[in-house]
């Protein structure tokens, strides 16, 4: 299933789009019992080079596409009744598309935000529906990104955490967090317990995190 292939691989490709490195886990940092709503997040958002579409439906893609939304050509949308979130979950779904080329690269992943020490945080991982049981599918293997985010306004702003940051720390024995390390990046492998205790000691250091991406407002028509 090529949409798969493309849409898991995608995940990391992100990392790269933002000129940077970012922390990637096993697990999540939000599960869906700490999950949040928060007012106004859905809608599109824009910065210069990447568009960011936050809604709840599954059922809303074929709304989005419709109303403007620019989706590549092979980036096809499938959706069974009962597939993915829902209105009835606090979580979202987050298209993410990078301007840059002449037709925009599409990624369809799934968010969910909670708060720790009062402060807003994105988990973000490929998309569940695109899922399948073919052989190929079974070496693929998503994985999470965290973020803090803020709503003020038509203003969102995402900042995501740094996989050099913990590098550092874990090689300086400053910390430990279970993790492996593969080739030159550290996939953290805590449990979502022992994740959220992490940030909740170093989530309020500047340093753990890349540059923010500030996005502004650009239709809030769904």
């Amino acid at each position: 299933m090529k949409s798969l292939v493309r849409n898991t691989i995608y995940l990391s490709c992100i990392l790269i789009l933002f000129s940077g490195c970012f922390l990637q886990s096993l697990h999540p940092l939000i599960t869906k019992e700490k999950a949040e709503l928060i007012e106004g997040l859905e809608g599109r958002w824009e910065t210069e080079d990447s568009r960011w579409t936050f809604f709840r439906d599954s059922k809303d893609i074929k709304n989005i596409s419709l109303s403007g939304l620019s989706v590549s050509g092979d980036m096809k949308f499938s959706f069974d009744e009962g597939d993915g979130l829902s209105r009835d979950d606090k979580g979202y779904f987050v298209i993410f598309e990078d301007l840059n080329n002449d037709i925009p690269d599409s990624v369809l992943l799934e968010g969910r935000i909670g708060r720790i020490n009062d402060t807003y945080y994105m988990d973000i991982t490929v998309s569940d529906i695109f899922r399948d049981v073919d052989f190929e599918n079974y070496h693929l293997f998503p994985v999470h990104t965290f973020s803090k985010i803020k709503i003020k306004g038509d203003n969102l702003n995402i900042e995501l955490f740094k996989s050099d940051w913990i590098s550092d720390l874990i090689q300086e024995n400053r910390v430990r967090i279970k993790h492996e390390t593969i080739g030159e990046n550290v996939l953290i492998t805590a449990s979502s317990e022992e994740l959220n205790k992490f940030v909740k000691k170093y989530g309020q250091d500047e340093k753990a995190y890349e540059e923010p991406i500030n996005l502004k407002r650009f239709r809030n028509e769904l």
